[in-house]
């Protein structure tokens, strides 16, 4: 049997493949079949030669070639495997599934959402203004609400100048 040349079969590719019978006498028929399943519509037999043009995965299977003559018979096995037509190109990138590419990004967005969420509840329950951390370091105010309260010129309205903590 002579096999193709090229290394790897891909999808869309042909394929070729001739069944050469030697024997004492000379073989008298030879066929090709497929041994695991049918012969694919598009496959085209010519004598000792199967043709198989449009390489798909359907087409993946055992092909055997069988040669006859008065005395016995013999067979010669070929295992086809049809590759995806980007596999095995030289300088190719391989192609990321894009299940992985979304799984990814949804957790990434997930995190910074659930980073956004607990800073926000950080700092809404530690906000004030510059006087109110500074009197919480100073020895002279009472608390941080006189700091607030004193901050502008002591005014009496202590209800506008109160700060609320959630």
């Amino acid at each position: 049997m002579t096999y193709p040349l090229q290394g790897l079969t891909r999808e869309g590719d042909a394929l070729e493949l001739t069944c050469e019978a030697i024997g004492k006498p000379q073989p008298v028929m030879v066929t090709w079949v497929r041994v695991d399943d049918e012969m694919p519509q598009h496959a085209v037999l010519s004598g000792p030669n199967l043709f198989i043009n449009n390489l798909n995965k359907t087409d993946n299977g055992t092909y055997r070639c069988e040669a006859s003559n008065i005395v016995g018979k013999a067979h010669s096995d070929y295992m086809l495997y049809v590759y995806d037509s980007r596999a095995g190109e030289e300088g190719s990138i391989r192609a990321v599934d894009h299940a992985v590419i979304g799984g990814v990004v949804a957790v990434v967005v997930f995190a910074m959402l659930c980073l956004l969420i607990i800073l926000g509840r950080y700092f809404a329950r530690h906000k004030g203004t510059y006087f109110t951390h500074e009197a919480k370091g100073a020895d002279d105010a009472a608390d941080a609400d006189t700091a607030i309260i004193n901050a502008e010129g002591g005014q009496n309205n202590s209800e506008e100048k109160k700060e609320y903590f959630i």
